[in-house]
């Protein structure tokens, strides 16, 4: 029995070895696996479709192919395949795609006979979860702790997922996805953060995400750095959508002294279309002040694009009711749009105290003077002929002044060479280069006060008419290194009125009339100019740190002629007796014109003028290749005078000079200034023909100018740290515009560098007057500058200094801190009747851009009443 026993055990081994041989061929035939290397699956149902007999055997019944797309796979570590050939396994940095489907994670098992597939992380060597699933459909991307997805259904059951979408992020506990990519969550978090574990987020106890649409949710309540707030809402609404939609703009409130209690900012916005919208908002003071303010902005790509902008406001005092508006509009045409035509427009515009009430910085308190320019220019192509016209606007905010011209156009031909030469073979001759040129203006001007604009009576105080300019002129080398230019220059005007003045005996005074009617003037001249180049150089030696100094130098030369266009024969000045002891003037018929009169005297001018350069070439440390750099000592440096040879008195002009340079490429510096070569009379109120000579001074200083700017700054910092457990690997998430310190104490600049540890800015500027006994000096000192304490706390500040007072100007200090995704800042004002303060804190992305704490006082309760 043993014996027989032993070779049934023997046969039954022998088996169960060929049995376990073949099992581990099959294995080895069907598995595969790979160290390092890719593996990439390519699998395709070849049969379109499958038949499976039934108990009637003439008929068949059609089985859908399990997947009827192709499926592309691939893992880093390794794939397997089960027995029956159902199911993959993917190990390391796995991905599978299907359609417009994308899965990558460090596992994933996918059965293509269910059409499912389940992607997880996986932990590293030290514990940690790495290779999170990220899905991927179109243009919504997921990630998540682990995720069951069906490809059949599109229905997807999700743990832990975090859904990325224009700059806002919702996280889930339990999560399902639907066919539509609608997402139902329970226990979520939405927050604009990029962190795994975020700062901040309003807690949502169940919710559903429509992709490109809005996120909707249950009752909510906001939580930071996972301490729940006591601020809560019973549901929730948040617009995530690409295209433009309509919605309320929240106010923010505060209190004033003058003002009261307020409600600022709040309005509509319309998305009126894909090409325009505009936004109303308001401000309304318990104390009955209000303004009601529309932003409009539009654009047409490779067209134009531009701005309307409308204030209005009542401010109520305890004396008077004052009104404001302001009109800014702003147009720019694409320069592809239409090359040969032109038009923009930059409009300021509005009532002289506007910006006393409604400032919304600083630099806009501070601004006297406001411009408007609407222009539009065409070229005629094919002709020498172009056309431009415009409409301008000045107004100073102190003197209530305001200029307006409109209309103006211009039309002008450039120059023409009549005598050239068809062929423009060898050298031009001197009489081939003699052009002239067309410019032909037209002026409506006028000057009011703010309170006179709009009234009739403005028609009566217009300045208009028409010139002609007709300038002709040549050039040609004189011993080769001389430019000679000579020209000719004629010039029109027409005019509608002209101007009469006559003694009134009864109230002893000149009486002056305007006279309508045309009439037109002239006036031409002639002259020459001669210029050339003088190159001086200086070597030192190659072995030396300065190797040479090279000096530059241009001199000029001119000569004009101009008759004298009073004399009586022209018609252009007359004479009138200005007091009872009979002495008169003389005066033109065309000083109130627009571009005034022909010129009075005879005159013979010959212009002098030496413009000078100097650099030097010295050794540089930093340029391995070109061990030289050059620096300039004077980048400019000129004079000019000139000595009228038909004057009967006081031939030689003012000495004039000018110059600027940079130093070690940090230090601007510039300065101009003028030389008066007469002397006083004996009360200082007047020139005399005699020589300024005294104390060994050749000439006067009656003016001068200087400045001086600079800006250090260190070098910038390599970041060289990463953020740990950023989501998509995305270390820049939020890179939203940060809205903070919008109000008038935030002059700081919001878009903070935070990598640059310090920068400081100085500028001077001095100025001195003295024509004649009064001397005027103005200084005006500037300087601000900032540094970074850590990292993340930025320090700015802002002065400048006041001779006159002997006082600092406007002084503003501002206080930045980098929370991550929020950002604080604080702007203090500590002196002057701007003295205020202004702290906010809020969340970076503008989607929640609401979501914020504001506090400030106002610079208007610094005024008294009288000067409010």
């Amino acid at each position: 029995m043993s014996a027989i026993s032993n070779k049934l055990n023997t046969k039954i081994r022998l088996k169960l070895h060929f049995r376990l041989l073949v099992l581990f061929f099959l294995t080895i035939s069907i598995v595969g696996r790979t160290s390092g290397v890719t593996n990439k699956i390519l699998i395709v149902n070849s049969l379109s479709q499958d038949t499976i007999p039934v108990n009637d055997s003439t008929k068949k019944v059609k089985k859908k192919p399990p997947i009827t797309d192709p499926v592309f796979s691939n893992a880093k570590d390794s794939t397997i395949y089960s027995l029956d050939g159902k199911r993959i396994f993917l190990y390391g940095d796995a991905e599978v795609k299907y359609q417009n489907i994308e899965l990558k994670a460090q596992y994933i098992e996918f059965d293509m006979e269910k059409k499912e597939v389940f992607a997880k992380g996986m932990p590293d060597s030290t514990g940690k979860i790495i290779g999170r699933p990220q899905f991927k459909e179109g243009s919504n991307t997921y990630t998540m702790e682990d995720i069951y997805y069906n490809f059949g259904s599109k229905k997807a059951k999700i743990k832990g997922v975090v859904t990325e979408q224009d700059g806002g992020f919702m996280h889930g506990e339990e999560t399902k996805k639907m066919p539509d990519n609608c997402v139902n969550i329970s226990h979520g978090k939405f927050t604009t953060c990029d962190q795994l574990h975020p700062h901040f987020y309003i807690a949502i106890t169940k919710g559903k995400l429509i992709p490109n649409d809005k996120i909707i949710s249950g009752p909510a309540y906001l939580v930071i750095e996972d301490v729940p707030m006591p601020i809560g809402i019973p549901f929730g609404f948040f617009p995530s959508t690409k295209k433009r939609a309509n919605g309320i703009i929240i106010p923010e409130y505060g209190e004033e002294i003058r003002r009261g209690v307020y409600l600022r900012g709040g309005g509509y916005y319309f998305g009126i279309n894909d090409n325009m919208d505009m936004k109303i908002t308001g401000d309304i003071y318990s104390f009955g002040s209000w303004l009601i303010r529309d932003q409009s902005t539009y654009k047409k790509r490779y067209k134009y694009n531009g701005s309307f902008n409308i204030d209005y406001s009542i401010i109520k005092t305890d004396a008077d009711t004052i009104t404001s508006y302001n009109i800014r509009w702003n147009h720019t045409q694409d320069a592809k749009a239409n090359p040969n035509s032109t038009f923009s427009a930059n409009v300021n515009f509005g009532s002289t105290n506007h910006n006393r009430y409604n400032a919304q910085s600083i630099e806009s308190f501070h601004n006297n003077t406001i411009n408007s320019s609407i222009s539009y220019s065409k070229n005629f192509v094919g002709t020498p002929f172009r056309l431009n016209t415009s409409f301008t606007h000045s107004q100073n905010n102190q003197t209530k002044i305001v200029n307006v011209n409109f209309p103006r156009v211009a039309f002008s031909m450039d120059k023409i060479y009549p005598l050239k030469s068809e062929s423009n073979s060898g050298t031009a001759k001197w009489y081939e280069k003699i052009g002239f040129s067309l410019n032909t203006s037209l002026d409506n001007k006028v000057t009011v006060k703010e309170k006179n604009l709009f009234k009739s009576s403005i028609i009566d105080s217009m300045s208009n008419g028409m010139k002609h300019d007709i300038p002709l002129s040549t050039s040609f080398n004189l011993f080769k290194y001389i430019i000679v230019s000579p020209s000719v220059n004629y010039s029109e005007y027409w005019y509608t009125k002209t101007t009469r003045k006559n003694w009134d005996p009864v109230r002893k005074k000149v009486v002056e009339d305007t006279i309508p009617g045309f009439r037109r003037a002239w006036q031409y001249s002639t002259g020459a100019s001669m210029s050339t180049n003088i190159y001086g150089m200086f070597n030192f030696g190659k072995d030396k740190a300065i190797q040479a100094i090279r000096h530059k130098m241009t001199p000029t030369m001119s000569i004009s002629y101009r008759p004298d266009f009073s004399d009586p024969r022209y018609g252009f000045y007359k004479t009138v007796q200005v007091d009872t002891l009979g002495r008169t003037s003389k005066y033109s018929i065309f000083e109130r014109g627009v571009y005034g009169s022909p010129g009075a005297g005879e005159s013979g001018t010959i212009g002098f003028g030496l413009g000078n350069n100097l650099e030097m070439k010295v050794r540089s440390s930093k340029d391995t290749i070109n061990n030289f750099k050059k620096i300039k000592i004077f980048e400019s440096l000129s004079f000019s005078s000139g000595y009228n040879l038909l004057a009967d008195s006081m031939n030689l002009q003012n000495i004039n000079f000018n110059g600027n340079t940079r130093l070690f490429e940090k230090i601007g510096i510039n300065f101009s200034g003028s030389f008066d070569p007469y002397s006083l009379n004996s009360t200082k109120t007047g020139r005399i023909n005699r020589y300024e000579y005294k104390n060994g001074q050749l000439a006067r200083l009656i003016s001068a100018n200087f400045g001086i700017d600079f800006s250090l700054n260190s070098s910038k910092k390599d970041k060289g740290t990463k953020k740990n457990q950023q989501l998509n690997g995305n270390p820049d998430i939020n890179n939203d515009e940060t809205q903070f310190g919008q109000s008038l104490n935030s002059n700081y600049n919001q878009q903070i560098d935070f990598n640059i540890p310090w920068n400081l800015r100085i500028n001077y500027n001095f100025s001195y007057s003295k024509p004649y006994a009064t001397k005027t000096i103005n200084q005006t000192l500037g300087f601000g500058g900032d540094f970074s304490l850590t990292p993340k706390w930025k320090i700015g500040f802002q002065s400048g200094y006041d001779f006159k007072s002997h006082k600092l100007s406007t002084t503003s200090l501002n206080i930045s801190r980098d929370l991550h995704c929020w950002q604080m800042n604080i702007t203090i004002i500590p002196i002057g009747i701007y003295k205020s303060y202004s702290f906010q804190i809020n969340v970076k992305s503008g989607m929640l851009q609401d979501l914020k704490w504001k506090k400030r006082d106002s610079y208007l309760d610094n005024l008294d009443s009288s000067s409010y």
